[in-house]
Parts: structure tokens; sequence; C-alpha cells
């Protein structure tokens, strides 16, 4: 192709399998014109082959698991020519889980999700639920919650790291609840400050921080979905699913972008929903997520105040393709290596 097409200005190009890849690139180069800029993705993780491909100009090597966010924050902006790319943010990585409609299982999958998050990854994981009044997560894990997010939450200057040790209800080793229980008729006066900052605190203590996020967003939310990765608009087959998810789906993009927003059809082909065709037509797309109907299990674990994870059988095979979106990391074990990119 780039023997007759001289028009191209970059190139990305897989050399997974392949036994020599500096002799493929030998001949890619003497066709290759010296402007367009050559990008790789491969299955070798050993940072000494990543220096030897630096080495002779290529523009970008991502090994693979890749996920959306590598190629939009490592590749994309070399590719199009962004000299000056955003500042590095290690912070923890925020999954944010909206619910289309009441009782759709938003924070049933936002609890279970953080577990997966943990397992799979061996990562810390913080489930910080903004619901603080009539929030259920603490209710579904069996634990009680103090005072000490909505005080965070309406007052920073009060919020220090010690916050997280007051604040935070140990799920298991590597996953910590943040949430509150405040009365129904509590005025609260959440700041977009005090979000910030409890945020902030959370993202410099953990891997991943899964927020179960009130809908509708009231303006103090904002930050938690600008900072996300990821915002999973989570629906059932019904028709108000629909419309809000949509509706939801729109507010996202306003506020943060329409590059991180995914839609997921939760209790799917239960008895009584809208055919699959049909939500199709009105998403204008597949759902790029799905959870089937799995029965009376998720709620027998609501009401046992236990992790559905560890009585639904079949949950923890269909969170995994969520957990591989999010993460880049399959549900086995791969060979040892750790992840070098995409930190």
């Amino acid at each position: 192709m780039l023997e007759t097409d001289t028009d191209l200005y970059a190139l990305v190009t897989d050399i997974s399998g392949i036994d020599d890849p500096f002799t493929e690139l030998e001949r890619l180069a003497s066709v290759c014109p010296p402007d367009v800029k050559v990008a790789l993705i491969g299955d070798n993780r050993e940072i000494i082959f990543y220096r030897e491909l630096m080495e002779i100009g290529l523009t970008e090597y991502l090994p693979t698991p890749i996920t959306r966010d590598m190629v939009l924050d490592q590749l994309r902006p070399k590719l199009i020519g962004d000299v000056a790319p955003a500042q590095n943010d290690r912070g923890g990585h925020v999954v944010s889980i909206c619910g289309a409609q009441g009782g759709a299982g938003a924070t049933s999958v936002a609890i279970n999700l953080a577990l997966q998050l943990a397992e799979t990854t061996k990562a810390k994981v913080a489930l910080l639920d903004l619901h603080l009044q009539g929030g259920e997560t603490a209710v579904m894990l069996g634990v009680r919650p103090g005072p000490g997010l909505r005080i965070a939450l309406e007052n920073p200057m009060r919020a220090d790291t010690l916050f997280l040790e007051r604040a935070a209800i140990e799920v298991n080793d590597r996953v910590c609840l943040i949430s509150g229980d405040e009365e129904l008729d509590a005025k609260l006066d959440i700041t977009e400050a005090g979000v910030r900052h409890v945020l902030g605190l959370l993202r410099q203590r953990f891997n991943y921080v899964v927020v179960d996020v009130p809908v509708p967003f009231p303006a103090s939310i904002y930050p938690v979905i600008q900072m996300s990765r990821h915002v999973l608009v989570l629906l059932e087959a019904e028709v108000t699913g629909l419309r809000n998810a949509h509706a939801l789906r729109n507010a996202v993009t306003n506020i943060a972008g329409k590059d991180r927003v995914f839609t997921l059809l939760n209790r799917a082909d239960r008895a009584g929903g809208l055919p699959r065709a049909t939500i199709v037509k009105a998403l204008g797309a597949e759902p790029d997520m799905v959870i089937p109907d799995l029965g009376k299990g998720m709620t027998q674990a609501v009401n046992l105040g236990v992790p559905a994870l560890k009585h639904v059988s079949g949950l923890r095979r269909h969170l995994a393709p969520i957990v591989r979106e999010i993460t880049g990391v399959g549900t086995k074990k791969r060979a040892g290596w750790k992840r070098w990119l995409g930190l």
C-alpha cells in the first residue's frame, strides 16, 4: 500500500506473532516516507524491546491487550501531532455507574464490579457511594457507614488523609467502601470542591475508584463525571430505561465528552422486557456491555447482605468483559508480566 499511497500521515500496524519484527520493520522503512508516523501494537512486553523500537524512530509501541484509554491517551495524541500532551495523571482510574432508572441494578453492578476489579488486578479499589440519602451500597454489604463522607463533601477543609481511615469501611483486604447514611430530611450542602477533594484523596490511595453516581447529576457531582475514564450508563429493557439512557448519555457527553460513556444493558432477556431489536433501534446501536438476567440469586444476595459474586453462578463471567474494557487485563493470569505502559 505504501508503495502507491503517498498521502498517509500515520500508520498503525500489529506485529504480534512476527518472529523477527526488526527485519520486517526494515522492509517497511524502505517504502515508508520519513514524515509518516508509525506506531506498533504487539505481544512483546519487555522494556528493552520497547526502547529498541523507540531508538529506531517509531512513534509509539503499545503491548497487548490495549484499552481505549491507552489509544486515546498515549497513541492518538502522538499520531495527530499533539506536541503538548495533557499533564500526566497517575491517580487512580475512576469508573462511574449511573442507573437510567430506579431498580435497574446500578448499585449491585458497582459493588460486584469493584470486587472483581480487585480480584482480577490485585489492586486496591475504593467503592464510593454518593447516594448519601437512601443509598443501598452499605445495606447490600451488611455494614453501617458513619458521618465522615458527608462532612468531607460539605467542608473539604476538614477532609485530610485521616478521612479515609475514619470513613472507609473495609470490605476485604483490597476493597474499601466509602458511603453515608443521612436522614431523608437532612439538608445536605454538598460542594463541588468537596467532591473534587474527596475524589482526589481516594485516587491517591486506590488504583481504581468505582462510584455509584446519583441521577440526575447535581452540579456538584460534575467533577466525578469529568474525572471518570469510564461512565457506565446502566438500563433495563424498559421504555423508561431507554428514554433515560439516551438523556444520560447526552448529559455525560456534554460534561466530559463522548469517548468515555458506555451503555450497559442489565438483566437482558428478562421476561416481559422489550425485545433486543427494539433496544438496539432505540439506542442506535448494540449495547456496549450486557449482563443477562441471572435469576433470584441476585435478590437473595441483597437480602443476605453479601456480594452476589459469592453466590450467583455466571456473574463473574459476565462481568469479565467489563473488567477487561476497564483494565485491559483478562480474567486469567498472564505469564507473570506486569503492565509497564498505560499506568
